[in-house]
């Protein structure tokens, strides 16, 4: 297996040089690293620039990818698509968490696991972001995606990581973009049948978020609506989420 990394980065001058570095110095040994992509999107500050400089200090490691819009999901999906290695993980930039890549990197060896969330909601999760994010993130997980999709799992948002071969499938498959992409390649993975597996994580803000939770609210019932009709050109194939991934 041949791991390449996915970090998106938009506005992150302040903080991608020092994050980045030090979760390099901390990557599992037990894993060949193929790439950490760094796509910058859209920024308006140094960025791009500072991508450029851990670049220069790891070349063998870091590729830079750039694109003109700002858009998360549009940065995940080209990362997706210009990724070398066999599986690739997913990750934040203030969220850079080894112990998940360990995980994903167990789980893919030992079970064959094909797409891997890590779930704020899982039980044995710890998530130490500020109040209002967790309600949002519980609000949206159960009653769009579980009520209104009928999504079984718990969150769709955040670390992942999957198979390089499956996750390009999906970001074919996909049509839409920006924050809701993220959402999109797990709903498209469960309708066609690919067994998803949620495992906990430890989670804390680092650094505020860039999109405040007012602005999100606005745009909740008209994601629902793309990913309604995204996932209703597939059928339901029969599909288990493994472990203790959905709450009563």
């Amino acid at each position: 297996m041949e791991f390449s990394i996915v970090i998106p980065a938009h506005n992150e001058a302040a903080n991608l040089e020092p994050f980045v570095s030090s979760f390099i110095k901390k990557l599992p040994s037990n894993a060949v690293w193929k790439e950490i992509l760094l796509v910058e999107n859209g920024s308006t500050d140094d960025t791009l620039q500072s991508c450029y400089r851990i670049q220069r200090t790891f070349p063998e490691l870091i590729r830079v990818l750039s694109i003109a819009r700002a858009s998360y999901g549009e940065a995940i999906k080209q990362g997706i698509l210009q990724s070398r290695g066999t599986h690739i993980s997913i990750l934040e930039c203030d969220c850079l968490n080894v112990s998940f890549l360990s995980d994903s990197i167990e789980l893919f060896k030992s079970q064959r696991a094909r797409f891997i969330v890590a779930s704020k909601r899982h039980p044995q999760s710890l998530d130490k972001r500020p109040l209002k994010r967790r309600v949002l993130t519980a609000l949206y997980n159960y009653v769009f995606l579980r009520i209104f999709l009928g999504y079984p799992g718990t969150d769709t948002h955040g670390l992942k990581s999957i198979e390089a071969g499956l996750a390009k499938q999906l970001c074919e498959l996909a049509i839409t973009s920006d924050e809701v992409f993220q959402t999109e390649i797990v709903l498209l993975a469960w309708r066609l049948g690919v067994e998803i597996l949620e495992r906990p994580i430890r989670i804390r803000e680092t650094r505020r978020a860039p999109v405040t939770v007012l602005r999100r609210v606005p745009k909740v019932l008209d994601s629902v609506r793309q990913l309604k009709r995204s996932v209703q050109r597939f059928p339901l194939k029969p599909s288990n989420l493994l472990g203790n991934e959905v709450p009563n």
